[in-house]
């Protein structure tokens, strides 16, 4: 987990996460989390099953709530973050943060939700939903989609409840033409702010950052926290677009996205450790211009 300034402590009671065992599991699907959530058939992927890696494909055991477009590769690429809320005992180091994955190596949903996510062809870089719950499930037109799995399993074998969960976002790989200017960039959709120890999820309130086109980085970026009543602001002073930056207590993952370079959108992923060593976590798309 990474680190950030924040202005109080959480208190909360800690519950073990359990491990069980890997591979594509079966049996009754996951709950939601108290959303309305409508189960789709297996099939309807955008890139061939096929296609992706073996030991990440699911098997179909899956509810969802919400719902995205697909989202467009750009020859034959998409971009990639994913930002596990889980104890570092257990993530077994599945963040992601690339711009230019395979999408034949992703599997998305008919209705939009992302059932696996790779950072490449190999196939120990791919983590798979093997049964429960994708929630959370947003996008912007064809550009982008987000969504958290929740009260499932993977198939690295971790399980997780309501509360924890993988956070993703996929969208289509954007390059930057301009080399001078910022934009100001502001909150499009994030889902919940989850919680390491099943403690309390969360919401974040409207982030806002500057896309410097010079230094190619995502500075003075803001994400006000709303955890179980309680304010946290967590802020980083720049870091660098389609790349990885932690800086005190706070992480940052982005990759840009979109089909307009004079508007683009940057997908970030953030995770925190509270000084009670919670940890916390999720994604946010960002509207530049």
């Amino acid at each position: 987990m990474g680190k950030s300034k924040l202005l109080a402590v959480l208190m909360g009671a800690s519950v073990l996460l359990a491990a069980c065992g890997g591979g594509n599991g079966s049996g009754s699907n996951a709950a939601t989390d108290g959303a309305a959530s409508a189960a789709f058939a297996p099939g309807g992927a955008s890139a061939p099953q096929a296609s992706a890696q073996t030991a990440c494909r699911p098997d179909g055991n899956f509810t969802y709530s919400g719902s995205a477009p697909q989202v467009a590769a750009n020859n034959g690429q998409l971009a990639v973050v994913v930002v596990p809320t889980l104890p570092a005992a257990y993530s077994k180091n599945r963040n992601m943060t690339v711009s230019n994955a395979p999408a034949s190596s992703q599997v998305q949903q008919t209705g939009g939700a992302f059932t696996t996510l790779a950072s490449s062809a190999a196939a120990t870089d791919c983590l798979g939903l093997a049964k429960g719950a994708v929630t959370e499930i947003q996008g912007v037109g064809s550009d982008v989609a987000i969504g958290r799995w929740n009260q499932a399993m993977d198939t690295d074998g971790n399980t997780y409840t309501f509360a924890q969960g993988i956070h993703y976002a996929v969208g289509t790989p954007l390059s930057l033409s301009a080399t001078s200017g910022a934009l100001a960039c502001t909150q499009l959709i994030a889902d919940t702010v989850a919680s390491d120890d099943s403690a309390a999820i969360g919401t974040l309130g409207t982030a806002t950052a500057t896309l410097d086109l010079a230094t190619r980085s995502l500075n003075n970026l803001s994400l006000p926290i709303n955890l179980a009543g309680t304010q946290y602001a967590l802020t980083n002073s720049q870091s660098p677009l389609n790349g990885i930056s932690t800086t005190g207590q706070l992480s940052v993952q982005s990759v840009v996205v979109g089909h307009d370079a004079t508007k683009p959108l940057v997908a970030v992923g953030y995770s925190a450790t509270l000084p009670n060593k919670e940890g916390i976590g999720g994604v946010v798309v960002l509207q530049c211009q």
